[in-house]
């Protein structure tokens, strides 16, 4: 009876403990507000707003130990833009019954993954330098993904309304971060009291145009590859 009263008292413990620590962030929610090139030239806000990844800086936090996917399907990387923590590592598997070679010819992380099939075992890169590393494919030149590298877990990608949520964010004085494909980062003071809720409004401008990329090796893509740039 006593050792079942001191357990209780100790899972009791740590769950008020864990409360305690969560209690002791607070919260950025809001929304985004995304820009694009009018047909007849300006900018119009956008129907579909998913996809921003909004992120704060200014402290750091651990990888968590989950190993999250950039698949390879139906000729196109899946998400678009992934963003992980520093010291995360990523699997690439191929979905796709032909080949893909994924590489990346970035400085914060250069590798080439080789050729494999939907069957073969996924390979994964571990990456850990922050930074924003853009991921080919050898073979399909309108296959483009990015891997958003961030100093830690406090960032959240936007739903189609553009709408967003960051919790257990630490008090202090800070920075939030939107970005996306085709956009310059934008970027404004954050500061947030323990169990404070913070709103916030990103307006983003994705309007500059993304050229094409060359292959591992430098040289062009065959005449007869299809590139189909945004």
């Amino acid at each position: 009876m006593g050792r079942r009263i001191a357990i209780g008292l100790v899972l009791g413990a740590l769950v008020a403990g864990g409360a305690a620590r969560a209690a002791d962030g607070g919260t950025a929610r809001g929304a985004i507000q995304l820009f694009k090139k009018g047909v007849l030239g300006g900018t119009k806000e956008s129907g579909d707003r998913s996809g921003v990844v909004v992120y704060v800086t200014g402290f750091q936090r651990p990888a968590p130990a989950v190993v999250p996917e950039l698949d390879q399907k139906r000729q196109t990387f899946v998400p678009r833009l992934l963003p992980i923590v520093k010291g995360q590592s990523v699997v690439f598997p191929n979905r796709d019954d032909i080949y893909h070679n994924v590489f990346s010819v970035s400085p914060l992380a250069t590798f080439d993954l080789g050729q494999y099939k939907g069957k073969e075992t996924p390979k994964s890169v571990t990456f850990d330098k922050p930074g924003l590393v853009p991921i080919y494919c050898n073979i399909h030149p309108q296959m483009l993904s990015y891997v958003a590298v961030l100093e830690n877990d406090a960032f959240a990608l936007t739903q189609k309304d553009g709408r967003f949520e960051i919790q257990n964010v630490p008090p202090g004085a800070l920075e939030i971060n939107a970005w996306t494909p085709g956009a310059q980062r934008v970027s404004q003071p954050l500061s947030v009291a323990p169990g404070q809720v913070v709103d916030v409004v990103l307006r983003v401008d994705q309007t500059e145009r993304i050229a094409p990329h060359k292959r591992k090796d430098g040289s062009d893509y065959p005449p007869d590859a299809e590139y189909t740039p945004d």
